[in-house]
């Protein structure tokens, strides 16, 4: 299997919030917030495992700590990813912000599309994570291939390796990695925050948060066009 060396970033879009919330604020009294954080800490599975990566790194510096590079691996995807079933955990990245846009549009579209959600805005945030590894390269795949056998391409990929460098489906020029070791992750680190308005059958617009207050329908991001700077 050919490989595919990757030192640049990877990008990903994910939920947020305006301002960011304590999970308990405004549930329990102030003085209770001690006791429940330390009852999480005995049962959350990401906190579990940060601890045992303490104890082996001996510091909180590694990229592989930090929230958004570590909670990808502990809490489970049930349907797992393109590539890789539910029990090899994998982070997915775009190799640019326009495939990271598309393939974030698509998997919301779904998501809402199974709960039957009315109309709604989406506050979402793109992070931006320096990646340094050798994937295999599974860029010649055909885009339409079937889940199926994309499995059978991720039972083929030798040990060692970071994980699988794609193309999106979404996005037919955009290169996508699926990291199965975050080893590889450098930290990261937040740049734009988009609103994403699903009209309850699609997400019909995109607003970007910046400067220029720029908005954009959708179906411009799939096209070979870069219309978004990285």
């Amino acid at each position: 299997m050919k490989e595919y060396p990757f030192n640049s970033f990877g990008y990903r879009l994910i939920p947020s919030r305006f301002p960011s919330v304590e999970v308990y604020r405004g549930l329990v009294a102030n003085d209770r917030f001690e006791a429940l954080y330390e009852s999480e800490a005995r049962t959350n599975p990401r906190l579990l495992s940060k601890e045992q990566l303490l104890a082996s790194f001996g510091g909180e510096g590694s990229p592989r700590l930090q929230n958004w590079n570590h909670a990808p691996f502990r809490y489970i995807n049930p349907e797992g990813s393109r590539f890789f079933p539910s029990t090899l955990p994998a982070l997915e990245l775009a190799g640019d912000p326009q495939t990271a846009l598309a393939r974030a549009v698509r998997r919301r579209e779904i998501f809402l599309g199974r709960t039957n959600e009315p109309p709604i805005g989406i506050d979402m945030r793109m992070l931006k994570t320096p990646v340094a590894g050798t994937f295999a390269d599974l860029t010649g795949l055909p885009i339409g291939i079937s889940d199926d056998d994309c499995r059978e391409e991720g039972e083929r990929v030798p040990s060692g390796l970071a994980g699988v460098a794609f193309l999106a489906p979404e996005r037919p020029r955009g290169l996508c990695l699926s990291v199965t070791d975050n080893a590889c992750l450098g930290t990261s680190m937040q740049t734009a925050h988009y609103r994403f308005e699903w009209d309850g059958r699609r997400i019909s617009r995109i607003y970007a948060f910046t400067e220029k207050g720029e908005e954009w329908d959708p179906s411009i991001l799939s096209g070979e066009d870069q219309v978004i700077a990285a």
